[in-house]
């Protein structure tokens, strides 16, 4: 039988079979929520799961034969995991503390303290957490595929006008590479002097306000004449 949509889906990699009936009975106390648990204890077998993407959260135990639980978060973030990784240990270490929310977990449990009121916790904290940046990351790529597909040339600036992100569309109109441009700033690609001036006291008077007034300017492309670029106002966000 296949879990509802309200089934949260759990894998407790876990080498202990003790822990793991202990960890489970504690989540099975969650009132008013529906889990499914499986258990795994091989680290080859739980990242190969992992990869298949079929649960909505795990639980790893730092300690895992040979390897350890450090190594498994590394793995399953390497090759793209989203969903949650909470890491278990048999004692309060800092500094795996550390380590495992640098690699990307989402929390620390010391096994010995757990209980159903944190574990309840800890699933909620986690599932929310992680379906607001899976959202995120939707609106991430579907702004890149905008970016990318814009016929009209689209770029970032930093404080200091220097590109961060450019189109094609961009490269097109200035004839330059993207890596070309990452070195550039837009102050560079103006050919008088007076109109990057005009930028620059813009930048500094407008910032927080949108708009950098209308007026045309001149940019220099690649070995090409002075090409006219029209800065309307609405069009820079400072």
């Amino acid at each position: 039988m296949l879990p509802s949509q309200s089934t949260t889906r759990i894998l407790i990699v876990e080498d202990d079979e003790d822990d793991f009936l202990i960890i489970e009975a504690c989540i099975k106390d969650i009132p008013d929520k529906e889990f499914l648990i499986d258990w795994c204890y091989d680290y080859n077998d739980a990242l190969q799961r992992i990869r298949e993407a079929c649960y909505d959260i795990y639980f790893v135990d730092y300690l895992l034969g040979a390897k350890t639980g450090l190594e498994l978060l590394q793995e399953a973030k390497a090759m793209g995991c989203e969903d949650p990784l909470v890491l278990l240990t048999g004692i309060g270490n800092r500094d795996v503390d550390i380590q495992a929310m640098n690699i990307g977990a989402v929390d620390f449990l010391v096994k010995s303290e757990i209980t159903t009121e944190k574990l309840e916790r800890s699933i909620r904290y986690a599932l929310e957490r992680s379906t607001y940046i899976k959202a995120l990351k939707a609106n991430e790529r579907k702004f890149r595929n905008i970016f990318e597909r814009s016929k009209d040339a689209v770029f970032l600036l930093d404080e200091k006008l220097v590109f961060r992100d450019v189109n094609n569309a961009t490269c097109e109109l200035f004839k330059y590479t993207k890596d070309e441009l990452l070195r550039f700033s837009l102050y560079d690609l103006f050919a008088r002097k007076e109109n990057a001036g005009f930028v620059k006291r813009t930048a500094v008077s407008e910032r927080g306000r949108r708009g950098a007034g209308g007026r045309a300017i001149d940019a220099q492309q690649r070995k090409t004449e002075l090409y006219p670029v029209n800065l309307p106002a609405g069009q820079f966000q400072w």
